[in-house]
């Protein structure tokens, strides 16, 4: 029997974010070593490390000079007559564990002294033919931890608990046949006896993992499907006007999209649909399609942006398709809200804003539609404050980060999917080179030769200020240089701390033409939309994700003119070039996530923490795709048979956390 934890135990499961030993279970290895090959300890290479195993011929406790404590046995290995030296210090109770005559596994490094070889520190771990090793003798767990909680010490809480008589491991749902039971992939992912058995316990954790997140996504879907919103027959004609009043002709998958949106706004239910496209696709369009369509049906519309910065430009850029028509666009930033009763008498408006949009004090009256732009940027719980303002109103997120579709399986199984695949007529690819940093002399010349012609330039750099622990260029420092390059009239700097005035004022004073470059942090990574700007440099391009390279080579190339993007950069390994090196490959955004997904994980290439998502510790959405599709299917069909999961009660007690913030709720 285990015996009962001690306060110092306590603090370990506390210190590693758990509220109890048996959470521990679901603190799965980060990585495991083979302590179960005995190797060699007179001829193995110094400083590897090693797993010897042998008896005890004497240990003795000294001092050191300096008053180090050290206790120091005589191990003879198994299978030979000479003697190892084992060190360890400031440890005295040893004397009571590794006494003479006792067979013993240890673990650490070999190092070289004037009396021969030796071993300092190693870990240990007393054979008992009553007891199974834990430590050493096995495939070894290694596992993630935190300042002051040892890996022998989380071991043996895992060990105590996973072998309790009383241990019992609920299965959520049952696994196919090819997959081990619940409880005994547990086991095995904590203390295996071979890498086949890690995989065989990792495919049937995972699966557990990605059934449930398709579980909480069909249910979502359901909730959604329930909704009952109030529409009126149209009453005007405005996408009309709208189309009317285009200087060009949408791409033909824009028409697409268009259509699915009218389908989709025809239904009883409100509409949640995902548009993704690429930098420069137009979903601008999109959107005010989607705002005028609700127009028509006497609701307002609202469109919330990430920043000041992107919901001005979308205030611009939606007046000159909306105004036409006859819609009010009204802007509500932090720092510019309308005027009390000013606007909530109103028909025919639109709401343009930032978070401010979705405070309590907001009031939009009479909304029919919620448009999220860089949706990746907010949480479920923030998508659900612009959903509550009005009565059950239509949904429309849209993202100009191109998503794998294991991550649209994974994170937006809730949403339907659009997918602006298609540039507008004229435009041409940016032409994207890596150069090294002792080049810059060279792009400096180009950016004064393209500027002698009209053209602009942004220069990126990853940090504001300098930093001692990052080895990275500064906007700070770098605007220093660009003035002696450029002239002090001729650069601008942006920010992300410059106050929303000043930062309107710089940005509309670069796009009238009075400045040559701006040098900027990644603030610019969205928002910014410049037609003259036809030249994109990027310092220190490897601290940037591929998703978000993509999305700064995106600012340049708005116009008809052929765009540049430079790439400075020194990788300092073979994956950090291989990275650089598909941007200059290619301009498909949808091919850099699948490469991005692959090198940095699913959390970096979403941005945010997207709250109200479920958790995945062990699936890997690269190796676990079509695992991923049948869990959706499962999913279903169980939602399908069991719509409130009454025969499901376990499964719906793991997952309600996961459904109570994306609960469609009424503002009233």
């Amino acid at each position: 029997m285990a015996v009962t934890p001690s306060d110092k135990n306590r603090d370990v499961w506390t210190k590693l974010g758990y509220r109890s030993p048996r959470e521990l279970l679901g603190h799965f290895p980060r990585r495991y070593e083979d302590r179960s090959r005995w190797q060699d300890p007179f001829t193995c290479p110094l400083s590897e490390p090693v797993t010897i195993k042998g008896e005890v011929l004497s240990g003795k406790s000294s001092r050191w000079r300096g008053g180090k404590a050290v206790f120091e046995v005589l191990l003879q290995p198994e299978g030979h007559l000479q003697e190892l030296s084992l060190l360890w210090f400031n440890m005295p109770f040893l004397k009571n564990v590794l006494k003479e005559g006792v067979t013993a596994v240890l673990h650490g490094s070999i190092s070289e002294s004037k009396k021969g070889r030796r071993m300092i520190h190693p870990e240990y771990e007393v054979l008992n033919k009553e007891e199974t090793t834990i430590h050493l003798n096995r495939v070894t767990p290694i596992y993630s931890s935190t300042a002051g909680v040892q890996q022998k010490v989380i071991r043996r809480l895992v060990y105590d608990q996973l072998f309790k008589e009383d241990l019992k491991v609920r299965e959520f749902y049952p696994a196919p046949d090819f997959l081990m039971p619940r409880k005994e992939a547990i086991t095995k992912i904590h203390f295996p006896e071979s890498e086949e058995e890690i995989e065989l316990a990792r495919k049937r954790l995972a699966f557990d993992e990605l059934f449930q997140m398709q579980v909480i996504l069909a249910v979502r879907r359901q909730q959604v499907v329930r909704l009952t919103k109030e529409r009126s027959e149209p009453s005007r004609e405005l996408v009309k006007t709208f189309l009317e009043h285009l200087r060009f002709r949408p791409t033909e998958a824009q028409l697409r999209v268009f259509q699915e949106i009218d389908r989709d706004l025809k239904k009883p239910h409100p509409m949640h649909r995902l548009v993704q496209g690429d930098v420069g696709s137009g979903k601008t369009l999109i959107a005010a399609h989607a705002l005028l369509r609700t127009l028509e049906s006497g609701k307002n519309g609202a469109f919330l942006a990430p920043t000041e910065t992107l919901a001005m430009q979308h205030a611009t850029n939606l007046r000159q398709f909306l105004e036409p028509a006859g819609v009010n666009v009204v802007l509500w930033t932090r720092s510019q809200k309308p005027e009390s009763g000013s606007v909530f008498d109103r028909e025919m408006t639109v709401y343009v804003g930032t978070h401010a949009l979705i405070q309590q004090s907001a009031e939009l009256e009479n909304l029919g539609i919620g448009v999220i732009d860089e949706q990746h940027k907010f949480g479920v719980g923030q998508r659900q404050a612009l959903m509550a303002k009005g009565e059950h109103p239509d949904l429309l997120v849209m993202t100009a980060t191109p998503i794998p579709r294991t991550l649209c399986l994974t994170y937006y199984g809730d949403l339907d999917v659009s997918v602006l695949d298609e540039l507008p007529a004229g435009r041409k690819p940016v032409k994207t080179v890596l150069r090294a940093r002792k080049d810059l002399g060279k792009v400096w010349k180009f950016i004064k030769k393209e500027a002698e012609r009209g053209a602009q330039a942004y220069v990126v750099y990853p940090l504001l200020e300098e930093s001692e622990k990052l080895k990275a260029r500064s906007v700070k420092e770098a605007h220093e240089e660009l003035v002696r390059v450029f002239g002090e009239d001729e650069v601008v700097m942006m920010h992300g701390k410059l106050d929303p005035d000043e930062k309107k004022q710089r940005m509309e004073a670069f796009k009238s033409g009075e400045y040559t470059v701006m040098v900027a942090t990644s603030v610019i990574e969205v928002g910014v939309d410049n037609p003259k700007a036809t030249m994109m440099v990027v310092e220190n391009a490897e601290r940037f994700g591929l998703a978000q390279l993509h999305q700064l080579r995106g600012r340049v190339g708005r116009g008809n003119d052929q765009a540049y993007c430079v790439l400075i950069g020194e990788p300092k390994s073979e994956e950090g070039w291989r990275r650089l090196e598909v941007m200059e490959e290619t301009s498909d955004g949808f091919k850099i996530a699948e490469e991005d997904l692959k090198i940095r994980g699913p959390g970096d290439l979403l941005g945010t923490d997207q709250s109200g998502f479920f958790p995945l510790k062990i699936a890997n959405l690269v190796r676990d795709l079509s695992m991923l599709d049948r869990c959706r299917q499962l999913a279903e069909t169980i939602l399908d048979e069991d719509p409130e999961l009454d025969h499901h009660k376990t499964l719906r007690s793991k997952i309600r956390p996961y459904l109570k913030s994306e609960t469609p709720q009424n503002s009233g």
